[in-house]
């Protein structure tokens, strides 16, 4: 009964793998090959020369179920090394596929960068182009500036010259000025002087006459002290304000006779105001009058 049961085990394995073989083309060369290595055995392995006796039935029973054991396993680990395969093969492509995912990775970073280096250099490029168009721009400024300059040195030459025109002109302008009011000047001085001289002429010819009229009166006013001598004379300074009244008198001169020269004051006091002309241009000649005094008889 238990051999019944290995058999039974074995057939139903037998016919599992049977399924798997039909079911995968691989399995079925691996089972073809194995089995034409088994009989390749079994006819080495036969006496040909002889007529074998015949074997009993369980020990037939017994070889067919070793074999099929044998084939199992063999099976098995054909299996397993096909699983393994197949694992490695899954591993093998996952990391093919992550290289492959890296890679990709890599390149799409790769054109990124290049992209970017490419914007960069065409930044670059722009910038530069930018920096010579204002390299340009400034040279451009710059020979604008020296032929504004040279423009302006030439102005202001112009000018300079202009304005030390101008000075000479000027100067000249203020020389003959100069020499035109001082012909003026000498002009009005000299007419002055006549003027003047006439004036004089005039002023000490009044003086002269108002002089004497002056005395006249002040010897009108005047009484001799007792004991005076005759003959006695003094000099009499006497200031004036318009109209002829005395604010001053002094004896400048004396006649050595004090009484004589105190009467002269009293009498120049007592007689003010003096007589003076009309004509108040020629109050100035009579401001400060001097004038000898002395008496008649």
């Amino acid at each position: 009964m238990k051999k019944t049961s290995a058999t039974r085990g074995g057939k139903a394995k037998f016919a599992d793998w049977i399924g798997d073989i039909v079911g995968k083309p691989r399995y079925l060369a691996y089972a073809i090959l194995v089995h034409v290595g088994f009989i390749v055995l079994l006819v080495f392995s036969l006496d040909w020369s002889s007529t074998p006796a015949p074997a009993p039935a369980v020990n037939i029973v017994e070889a067919v179920v070793i074999d099929e054991a044998k084939v199992l396993a063999e099976m098995e680990k054909l299996r397993k090394s096909e699983a393994r395969k197949k694992k490695q093969a899954l591993d093998a492509k996952k990391k093919r596929q992550q290289e492959e995912r890296r890679l990709a990775e890599l390149k799409k970073k790769r054109v990124a960068e290049q992209r970017k280096l490419k914007e960069q250099e065409k930044k670059r490029q722009v910038e530069t182009k930018r920096v010579a168009e204002l390299k340009e721009k400034r040279k451009v400024e710059q020979r604008k500036l020296k032929e504004q300059e040279k423009i302006n040195e030439k102005q202001a030459r112009l000018a300079a010259l202009k304005k030390e025109e101008e000075a000479l002109d000027k100067k000249h302008k203020q020389e003959e000025k100069k020499r035109r009011q001082q012909a003026e000047k000498e002009l009005q001085q000299q007419l002055a002087m006549e003027q003047d001289t006439e004036r004089e002429k005039k002023a000490r010819t009044v003086v002269a006459q108002y002089v004497g009229l002056i005395k006249q009166k002040v010897e009108r006013n005047w009484l001799r002290p007792t004991n005076s001598k005759q003959g006695l004379s003094c000099e009499v300074l006497v200031r004036l304000i318009p109209g002829g009244e005395v604010v001053d008198v002094r004896i400048t001169e004396s006649s050595g006779d004090p009484n004589f020269d105190s009467s002269v004051e009293r009498a120049v006091e007592k007689a003010s105001p003096l007589p003076l002309p009309n004509d108040s241009s020629m109050f100035p000649y009579f401001r400060e009058l001097k004038f000898i005094f002395k008496p008649e008889g």
